[in-house]
């Protein structure tokens, strides 16, 4: 019984310092979502999941960086342009939505979130995807149709967990389809009707 308090009380502690972890998807989908930057603030060691879709964004808040507990972040449907390096930061996130914003580039701290698992980019003017995207050993799911893209790195074939790829609304020649899909040949690959363009 002494050694159960004892054990209680480390559990505790651990706790109240802020000490950050992975939570399952049990976990998360019990915690409390978060929808304002102001009420996240007024606990940010208990900040597991911020929601800021169509919230009317024109810049990356940099107060999310003080959220260190993040598992889940969406931001997606805002006319956010560029995503500080710090991102890196937030060590924990496994689930990042950026959809539907004005990125032009494909953000380079994303390649430090080693824990990520999902990653939505789609509807971004995104050209080039980097060749560090291998560091996203757990990524699972990777979603950027409607994007520019032009360029896909040899390193894609070292995610050896994505199971999906979304890349529609993007034209590609069947040879660019071919060489992807080798890259990738256990992923569920989705791409749009080929266009009729000789090639």
């Amino acid at each position: 019984m002494r050694n159960q308090l004892l054990l209680f009380i480390i559990f505790i502690g651990l706790f109240t310092n802020g000490y950050a972890q992975i939570l399952s998807d049990q976990e998360l989908d019990t915690c409390y979502i978060y929808k304002t930057i102001e009420k996240a603030s007024k606990t940010p060691d208990a900040v597991y999941v911020l929601d800021l879709t169509k919230s009317k964004l024109k810049a990356f808040p940099l107060e999310i960086l003080k959220f260190k507990n993040l598992n889940i972040l969406k931001l997606g449907k805002n006319k956010i342009s560029s995503v500080p390096e710090g991102i890196s930061q937030l060590l924990f996130l496994q689930e990042l939505d950026l959809g539907k914003n004005k990125l032009d580039a494909f953000p380079g701290g994303l390649v430090e979130l080693v824990h990520l698992k999902k990653l939505v980019l789609n509807q971004n003017y995104i050209e080039d995807i980097p060749y560090m995207i291998k560091n996203l050993q757990k990524l699972e799911y990777l979603d950027m149709w409607s994007n520019n893209l032009n360029s896909f790195p040899e390193s894609l074939n070292e995610l050896k967990k994505l199971r999906e790829f979304d890349l529609r609304v993007i034209q590609f020649t069947k040879d660019e389809k071919e060489r992807i899909t080798t890259l990738l040949p256990d992923t569920k690959i989705h791409f749009s009707s080929s266009c009729n363009c000789g090639s």
